[in-house]
């Protein structure tokens, strides 16, 4: 049995939608942008694809969160 890998866009929904539920005080717009530019970065220079979605989720929600306490998020 062979896992499949999730396309860019699937991963980019999902953990955008995600982190919109987690970050209600941020556009989602914003949350998109930045899920986007680090999924393609990403999927870029990894090998394994498997995983992407995890780790963009967790150095997203890390950026927005430092853009949110700067007050810079809109």
């Amino acid at each position: 049995m062979e896992l499949q890998t999730p396309t860019e866009e699937s991963t980019v929904r999902s953990v955008s939608a995600h982190l919109t539920e987690q970050l209600p005080a941020l556009a989602p717009a914003r949350i998109e942008s930045t899920v986007r530019r680090l999924v393609g970065e990403w999927r870029a220079r990894s090998r394994i694809k498997l995983f992407i979605g995890i780790i963009a989720e967790r150095h997203a929600r890390i950026e927005l969160r430092e853009l949110t306490a700067s007050g810079v998020a809109s």
